[in-house]
């Protein structure tokens, strides 16, 4: 195995966007459960010399896919996407929704908290831009990408997520 910064950093950000998409799928959707069967792809990979980077392909090409249901309002496909990455994630070791006691408390108390104030941002950019107010709401947009929050526009209304480091 290599190891850099450059390989860590990329770890990082493909983990951070399994992250991200399940956690999305659960804050639209609801809780994904983990699928009852792996995908066969994954499977295949790991079967064969336990070919991990295949596998770990087989994942990001079902967040790919969930995420393109997602976006097209398929509800039905992006649960059934997420609890399959939920599956193959937690043969790794690495299901984002994971039982992980005391800290993941703490953690699911700060995201709520952080939930809660964004919500906030998001509702009085609402106001701004329904008062035509576009200087403020875009202000507010700018405030929350300063602080890390990504916040997408669509025709359901805005949606936000934490983006990459």
């Amino acid at each position: 195995m290599e190891y850099s910064d450059a390989a860590l950093d990329e770890a990082v950000a493909a983990y951070r966007r399994i992250e991200s998409f399940v956690h999305r799928v659960r804050e639209r959707h609801g809780l994904p459960e983990v699928a009852a069967e792996l995908p066969g792809a994954f499977t295949a990979a790991l079967d064969d010399d336990l070919g991990t980077p295949l596998a770990l392909g087989t994942v990001h090409t079902l967040v790919r896919e969930g995420n393109t249901a997602l976006d097209a309002g398929d509800v039905a496909g992006a649960l059934r996407t997420a609890s399959a990455v939920r599956a193959t994630t937690e043969v790794l070791g690495l299901d984002p929704l994971a039982a992980g006691g005391a800290a993941e408390e703490s953690g699911d108390a700060a995201r709520q908290a952080l939930g809660t104030l964004v919500e906030s941002m998001l509702e009085r950019r609402r106001a701004a831009r329904a008062e035509r107010d576009f200087a403020t709401a875009d202000r507010l947009r700018d405030e929350l990408l300063a602080a890390g929050i990504a916040v997408e526009d669509g025709a359901d209304g805005s949606t936000w997520t934490l983006k990459d480091a």
